[in-house]
């Protein structure tokens, strides 16, 4: 027989289920978590984290005892006993918060630059707003981000001071996470109340002007007075910042994360959390793209960056501005039925909003160097509302143990637009723009032109791992999902085009699976392979570019991928490398007929890649994470002959992240990092193509250990102030940031 379940003091089950499928290629932590949130002496794994929860942890232990085992202490974890981190049949990266405060990464982008196969996105006009976007293997991922295993479809920018660690989840996971996730998805771990009282923060200042403070409050067990289950838990923000290596951008934001856990320790727990997120920043459509029909520019620059200074800003800052404000409340509960079975219903509402002016570059005329603020605007309102029921059960048949997962998912989710007319805007010159040039026009709201968005979802899922003796196992799931969308344009957007453009109303079933086997020949060696399948409805992103009414009649797009891998543990357990190869197929992509008006189901698209991860250490002092993504991505189908045998739209061929650290004596550690990028497309039409180059980019970080409790942290980015296109979008591109610097201090008793 194999281990009974005990009772926890942590909400194992809040978040998604399916991650039970889950595997690893980077996870770093030095340290874990007991259970009842004091740190343990223990050999703790490199990656101390169930296949099921990827959880790492945030204690510091000795440094020397760090190996690579199957012995893990988890903490909100989904199932209480699945494979090793090496056993799983499937892709993760895992950023554990150790790495997130190494880096001082502020917001979620910061920290998927950790990890290779990931693209970020510029905004577009019609085809989303701002906010966190990204491409993963290849394909879109806006919408396929999750926080603590939720969707979390609304258009902000996450900021990291109430996350525990970032998880990367690779390959398509309809299975596992609903509509969506063909190259993957992203889930964000909260942090959570704990047994014991502690008090932590950070207090940051650095050039350009930059200023952050959090801070982290936990109460918990009898000092709180209330029993001795109970814990209260506070996580606080202040950041505001310029953007470095770009005129007048700024970003502030301000955050506030309280949550209750009852009943730690016993059989029935239960947290209530919520998380408030607001910003008001300058907003940045960065630096247009030269037409190649413009003739003021040479003609060596056409469908490239424009020949500018990456600073240049060319908005208005008398008109342009962007206000967020994020609301999520949750309430997840779960029972011990019996030492093998447990039951846990999670409840979340998740209020966002949105309102924005941006000024996106564009040229004039083809003749001119005179740029217009093309305005962009978004008055949004997200809203979804979610329960969550999984059972969890623990049995034997014969010889073979099982993990099991079964669930129910009801959900719906609710988008409007608010449409404006705004006037005024005066054109400024490319290479000497003013931004802050006089703006006398108006914003005016339309009464009823409103575009609206609904989905309704009702899932039910099973999931299980066979563990067909020491070195043999098998997993595998099924998520059949009925998804019903309805998508009503404004009255201004019919008008304007009565032919092509009306509500889009569409209910679809769907059944995807995902599958698995890992074989282990010796101890340290793990041998899988995989394969699962996505779907992509019309409506998934909650959002349009083309209202078309011929989307009403289209199923969803389907892919499927299949990948087979291998994870070794070496230097006693004290090095993972991880490597894949996989294949992902979009059979039926979105296409439009000759003529561009009517979609069809006639395109196909894929990506070949390869992956190779380090993680661990090398010495005892000597720490490393790093990978390498190769993706060779083509449309091979497409009503548009001007796409076929292209790459797809902002997927580099090679990608590749280092971090390392080395700590010296009396608490000094040395450390930083690369990032590799190789040349990019806006999209896939052979017409209008516009590339970017490829680039590298350095940082670095000293640390010293103040005292047991305090270290202070230097950090300088991007050192040597390499100027470089981060997101883009079609007719512009957003630079990254230049060089900057930072000091923090960050505290803890």
């Amino acid at each position: 027989m194999f281990d009974r379940l005990q009772p926890r003091t942590g909400i194992r089950s809040y978040r998604k289920a399916a991650v039970a499928l889950a595997g690893s290629t980077m996870a770093l932590g030095t340290a874990a978590q007991a259970q009842d949130g004091e740190a343990t002496s223990k050999p703790i794994s490199v990656a101390t984290l169930d296949a099921a929860s990827a959880t790492v942890a945030a204690t510091e232990a000795p440094r020397d005892d760090i190996v690579v085992t199957g012995e893990r202490f988890r903490i909100n974890t989904l199932n209480s006993r699945l494979p090793d981190v090496r056993d799983a049949p499937q892709s993760i990266s895992i950023i554990p918060r150790e790495i997130i405060e190494q880096q001082a990464a502020s917001t979620l982008n910061d920290v998927l630059r950790n990890v290779s196969g990931i693209s970020m996105a510029a905004g577009e006009g019609g085809g989303g707003p701002a906010g966190d976007n990204l491409t993963l293997r290849g394909f879109g991922a806006r919408n396929d981000i999750f926080v603590d295993g939720i969707r979390d479809f609304a258009a902000y920018t996450r900021d990291t001071f109430n996350v525990e660690q970032v998880e990367v989840v690779k390959g398509p996971a309809s299975a596992q996470t609903g509509r969506g996730s063909t190259g993957g998805y992203i889930n964000l771990f909260s942090k959570q109340p704990k047994l014991g009282t502690f008090v932590g923060g950070t207090v940051g200042v650095g050039l350009p002007d930059y200023k952050r403070i959090t801070a982290d409050f936990n109460v918990g067990g009898e000092e709180l007075g209330v029993g001795a289950g109970t814990a209260l838990r506070l996580n606080m923000l202040y950041h505001n910042a310029d953007a470095p290596g770009r005129d007048y951008v700024k970003t502030r934001r301000f955050g506030i994360a309280p949550s209750i856990a009852v009943g730690l320790g016993t059989k029935t727990r239960a947290i209530l959390s919520y998380y408030r997120l607001d910003g008001d920043n300058q907003p940045d459509y960065g630096i247009p793209f030269v037409p190649a029909a413009n003739t003021a520019i040479p003609a060596q620059y056409d469908d490239r960056p424009a020949p500018v200074d990456y600073d240049n800003y060319y908005g208005l800052t008398n008109r342009d501005y962007e206000k967020t404000a994020a609301n999520i409340a949750t309430f997840a509960l779960e029972h011990d039925l019996t030492p093998d079975i447990r039951l846990a219903n999670t409840t979340r509402y998740g209020r966002a909003t949105r309102d924005s002016i941006y000024s996106s570059p564009r040229f004039v005329a083809n003749n001119s160097t005179l740029i217009t603020p093309q305005t962009q605007s978004r008055d949004m309102l997200d809203k979804i509302l979610l329960n969550q029921s999984n059972l969890f059960a623990k049995f034997d048949t014969g010889t073979i143990r099982h993990d099991a997962i079964v669930g129910l998912e009801i959900s719906e989710e609710r988008s409007s637009n608010q449409l404006r007319t705004i006037t005024g805007g005066t054109p400024t010159d490319l290479f000497d723009p003013d931004p802050t040039r006089p703006w006398n026009g108006s914003v005016i709201d339309t009464p009823g032109d409103v575009v609206r968005a609904e989905a309704d979802t009702v899932a039910v899922y099973a999931f299980n791992t066979a563990h067909l003796g020491e070195r043999f196992l098998v997993t595998g799931g099924l998520r059949w999902e009925r998804y019903k969308s309805d998508f009503t344009p404004a009255p201004s957007q019919i008008a304007a085009n009565p032919a092509t453009t009306g509500p889009i109303a569409r209910t679809d079933k769907n059944l995807t699976w995902r599958a698995g086997a890992t074989y282990k020949p010796v101890r340290s060696l793990s041998l899988y392979v995989g394969a699962g399948t996505s779907v992509n409805p019309s409506i998934e992103n909650m959002t349009q570019t083309t209202p078309n009414k011929s989307l009403d009649e289209l199923k969803p797009e389907r892919s499927r991928t299949y990948e087979v891998g291998a994870k070794w543990d070496g230097f006693r357990g004290k090095l993972l490398l991880t490597t894949a190869l996989f294949r992902t197929d979009k059979t039926n992509a979105r296409t439009t007929e000759p003529g561009g008006t009517i979609f069809v189901l006639d395109g196909k698209q894929r990506v070949d890649g390869f992956e190779f991860g380090a993680t661990g250490r090398i010495t005892k002092n000597w720490q490393v994470v790093g990978s390498y993504t190769y993706l060779d991505s083509e449309i091979r189908s497409s009503q548009v002959p001007a796409e076929v045998g292209n790459p797809l739209g902002n997927v580099p061929k090679h990608s590749g992240t280092l971090w390392s650290l080395y700590t010296l004596p009396q608490g000094v550690e040395v450390g930083g990092g690369a990032r590799f990028v190789s040349e990019r497309f806006t999209n896939s039409n052979g017409g209008t193509r516009r590339r970017v180059d490829g680039y590298w980019v350095a940082d670095a970080t000293l640390g010293y250990k103040v005292t047991r409790n305090a270290t202070l942290r230097a950090n300088v980015f991007n050192i040597f102030d390499k100027r470089y296109a981060d997101q883009i979008g079609g007719g512009h591109f957003v630079p990254g940031p230049g060089r900057s610097a930072i000091a923090t201090l960050s505290f803890g008793m």
